[in-house]
């Protein structure tokens, strides 16, 4: 008996690190905000020259205002 193997979709590279993308987000145990980072910097087909540049500022800027929301609950609390 012949079987004929799956057709398996062709996506582009952009549909496939989307999807990458989404995946990352439905998975419990990820930073939602450092994908949104990641998705808006980096997961691009052809992502901007200085994307890591820019993601780095995103992250430190994330860090940063966590960091002020832990200290100002230890201090309040």
């Amino acid at each position: 008996m012949h079987v004929e193997p799956k057709a398996i979709p062709i996506e582009t590279t952009g549909e496939f690190l989307d999807s990458l993308g989404d995946d990352l987000k439905r998975n419990d145990s990820v930073d939602v905000t450092l994908v949104d980072i990641l998705k808006t910097h980096i997961l691009k087909a052809a992502p901007d020259q200085n994307a890591v540049a820019k993601a780095k500022d995103a992250i430190l800027k994330l860090a940063g205002e966590r960091a002020s929301k832990l200290k100002s609950e230890v201090t309040n609390g």
